[in-house]
Parts: structure tokens; C-alpha cells; sequence
């Protein structure tokens, strides 16, 4: 899996789960609703016969279901970005890095090619492994936009890049795992 799929794969989740969370919410708004709407409902006919129109049921039910039914896409949209995020983790991993770093004081700094940035992919592997953003694995601390080695030389730091993604790659498909 190649970063790119990842970062849109990572994006995707994170929508869904935002979206999850708001679904939630709601629902619990809409069960405090319907928990009343006996009490309610029974006044407002009242008032309503009272008053010479008709009353009619503010539907909260029928929201209530419709959300519930979107919960339920949202969590497959869930489930599939998850999936697709644990197959990527069973192919090699491609991380567009610059093969160049940037050496200064004591640490490499290795660039995104083309000048890409992966916030999805940081901000969802933070989430899943628990692990603050930016993300660091030893010497090794994953940004949106480089990766940064503590390291004086050239080789221990591209072994130690290599190490980090490979123990990220492993800890996904151990969370992710069906």
C-alpha cells in the first residue's frame, strides 16, 4: 500500500468516524425526545383539539429510525476503510520519501517527495495505535509533511525509517486484525 491510498483511505475513516460520533449524539438527543413524547404528545393533542386544528406527530420516531439506518452505513463505511487499511498493511509499504535527507544538528530530516503531506494518514495512525501526533517510534518522529531521525549517520537513520514503518505496519494489522 502506498501512502497516497493510505492518506485517503486514513481520510475517509476519520470522516466516517467524525460522522459516527455526531449520529450518535443525535441519537441521544432523540431518545431524551422520545422518552417525553407520551407526556407531549398528549398535551399538544389536547391543545391542538383546543385550538381547531389538526395535530400531527413530530416524527421523532421516524428520525430516530432514519438515523439509526445511517449509523448503520456509516459503521459498513467504517468496517471497509478498516479493511482496506488492514490489506494495505499485507503488501509492502511504499512512504514517498525524498532519498535524500537533510542532515543538521545531531538529526536527518527526510522530506515527502513532490512536496506531499499526509495529515489522514498521522492523524488516523495516532488514533489507532494510541500514540500521540506527531508520531514517534524511538528516534524516529513521523510529521504530516517529513520524518524526522535522531541520528549522526546517513545509514542507521534510513535502517531506523525503516524500522518505524515496519513496526507501524505491524501494529496496524495486530489492531485491525478481523
Amino acid at each position: 500500500m502506498n501512502f497516497a491510498e493510505f492518506e485517503s483511505a486514513a481520510g475517509r475513516l476519520l470522516q466516517d468516524q467524525r460522522r459516527l460520533r455526531a449520529i450518535d449524539a443525535e441519537l441521544d438527543s432523540l431518545s431524551q425526545e422520545i422518552k417525553q413524547d407520551p407526556k407531549r404528545n398528549e398535551k399538544d393533542r389536547a391543545f391542538y383539539a383546543l385550538i381547531g386544528m389538526d395535530w400531527s406527530d413530530p416524527g421523532h420516531k421516524a428520525s430516530s429510525d432514519a438515523l439509526r439506518t445511517e449509523r448503520d452505513a456509516v459503521q459498513g463505511s467504517i468496517r471497509e476503510s478498516e479493511a482496506s487499511i488492514y490489506a494495505g498493511m499485507s503488501q509492502p509499504l511504499v512512504v514517498p520519501l525524498d532519498p535524500v535527507p537533510v542532515h543538521e544538528s545531531g538529526r536527518f530530516t527526510f522530506k515527502f517527495r513532490s512536496g506531499a503531506t499526509f495529515p489522514n494518514t498521522v492523524d488516523e495512525l495516532s488514533v489507532t495505535l494510541g500514540i500521540p501526533s506527531p508520531l514517534k517510534m524511538g528516534e524516529v518522529t513521523i510529521y504530516p509533511d517529513q520524518v524526522v531521525v535522531v541520528e549522526s549517520d546517513e545509514y542507521f537513520a534510513k535502517k531506523k525509517v525503516v524500522e518505524a514503518f515496519d513496526d507501524i505496519r505491524k501494529a496496524l494489522r495486530l489492531k485491525l486484525a478481523p
